[in-house]
């Protein structure tokens, strides 16, 4: 029995998908919801506590 694979998490969401919770995959330097859109993609580091 294989167990199923666990899709690979996006350490980081632009700031539009943030903004209307969608899935971002992540890519640099424009995701795929911000191109279909064509509009401008943006990373902002988020500070994560350890």
């Amino acid at each position: 029995y294989d167990s199923p694979r666990t899709p690979r998490r996006t350490p980081m969401a632009c700031q539009f998908c943030r903004a209307r919770k969608l899935k971002c995959d992540g890519f640099r330097p424009q995701c795929t919801n911000c191109r279909r859109r064509e509009i401008a993609c943006s990373y902002v580091p988020v500070y994560v506590p350890s």
